[in-house]
């Protein structure tokens, strides 16, 4: 992996907070659970971890605050959307390659989808794993060239005055028409095939591929629009999803954000939730006309967490605020092909022992009371160890702050 870009800024952060503690990955390993081997590469760049989880341990020993955790997730969030990204480009490199004819191409060997990209590490850390292997791609033999030989006569299809000698070749004034009948034939079907295939073009989207009101559909963008393009293609998408009624910047790069917004979208138009815009996606976005991103504003969400946790609401809020930032439609994937969900994060088999689904864990009302469901359970906020941790911080700090002022405002009470 390439420590570029998000990646990069991910393991800028982790060194600095490594930097703090001046102990060696070992010492850190020993107290966070996460081996040293790991840490090495998720500081170096050359790594992302596929759960914020094991990151959150590292930055509690190192000493970081509520802030710095959030922040923390948040480059986590964008350097894991790029090692994903990554990880989808080197099969396309591959099938790329495949196409090459020739001697030279016969030379180049086959190449895994496994071999593409490094899977992510475990939590325990123990070492980098593989990606899954599937079929190797492998080169077309080139066909051998056809032998020179003596060209066969043609034979007129006209019927001769009289009949030539037997074995004679016909006379070339003979030959010379079927050869124009022949090409013009074939002149003729070739037309014909272009026409076909230009009326099916035009009746497949019901345009002819130039409309601007239905660029997606067009040649000018690609099959599949994902994760890390930045175009007018992006720039379309993105207002398709403001007007289904999604929150997000129409800035022409698709991010983690954008992607979010299209994950709900397709679960809610009955499609994959994969986050990748392929033609029916594209379509659905064209023909929608309802709000189906349409949901709640943060301080509704606040005030109906605030409702349901009455035995801890401000915890409650602050919990869910580092989690989603108060957003109904937050989705984080997870390294094994599920994914988190709502107000409160519901991991998806978390939903399944709670006997829901994904449509509503999307629900806010539906996603707080279930989630007061979990904390029922131990009456504490345990199936978030990572943002109470963070909120837990926050509030010490906060309580200090609020001490030291009223020290000073005492002395100078006294000093008047």
């Amino acid at each position: 992996m390439s420590g570029t870009g998000d990646v990069e800024e991910f393991a800028e952060l982790l060194r600095e907070l490594k930097g703090r503690t001046n102990r060696s990955y070992a010492a850190l390993a020993a107290r966070s659970g996460v081996s040293g081997s790991a840490l090495h590469r998720y500081c170096s760049g050359t790594s992302v971890p596929g759960d914020y989880e094991v990151i959150a341990r590292f930055g509690k020993v190192c000493g970081a605050g509520s802030e710095e955790l959030l922040e923390l997730h948040r480059r986590w969030v964008l350097a894991d959307a790029e090692r994903k990204r990554d990880v989808s480009r080197a099969p396309a490199a591959v099938s790329a390659s495949a196409t090459r004819t020739g001697p030279a191409a016969s030379a180049v060997p086959a190449v895994s989808r496994g071999e593409t990209g490094a899977g992510s590490d475990a939590e325990t850390g123990a070492g980098a794993g593989s990606g899954t292997e599937s079929e190797a791609g492998v080169l077309p033999e080139p066909e051998p060239e056809p032998e020179a030989g003596p060209a066969e006569p043609l034979v007129s299809a006209s019927v001769p005055d009289s009949a030539p000698e037997a074995g004679a070749d016909p006379p070339p004034w003979r030959r010379r028409p079927l050869i124009a009948v022949l090409a013009l034939a074939v002149l003729t079907a070739g037309v014909a095939v272009v026409l076909l295939v230009g009326k099916a073009l035009t009746s497949s989207d019901g345009s002819d591929g130039s409309s601007d009101d239905r660029l997606l559909l067009s040649s000018r963008c690609p099959v599949v629009v994902s994760m890390g393009q930045s175009d007018g293609c992006v720039h379309e998408l993105q207002s398709l999803l403001a007007r289904a009624g999604g929150e997000l910047d129409i800035d022409g790069a698709f991010g983690p954000a954008t992607q979010m917004r299209v994950v709900v979208f397709q679960l809610r138009s009955g499609l994959t939730a994969n986050g990748s815009v392929d033609e029916r996606t594209k379509r659905a976005l064209y023909e929608n006309e309802g709000k189906p991103l349409d949901t709640w504003t943060p301080e509704r969400v606040t005030r109906r967490i605030r409702e349901v946790f009455t035995e801890d609401p401000e915890r409650a809020v602050g919990i869910a605020d580092c989690a989603s930032y108060l957003d109904p439609l937050y989705t984080l994937p997870n390294s094994n092909a599920t994914r988190n969900w709502g107000v409160f994060q519901l991991y998806d088999g978390t939903l399944r022992k709670l006997g829901g689904t994904r449509e509503q864990a999307l629900d806010p009302d539906w996603n707080i009371r279930a989630a007061h469901r979990l904390w029922a359970l131990t009456h504490d906020f345990s199936a978030w160890k990572a943002c109470d941790r963070a909120y837990r911080a926050g509030s010490k700090g906060d309580k200090g702050a609020e001490k030291s002022k009223a020290v000073e405002e005492s002395k100078a009470a006294k000093g008047r």
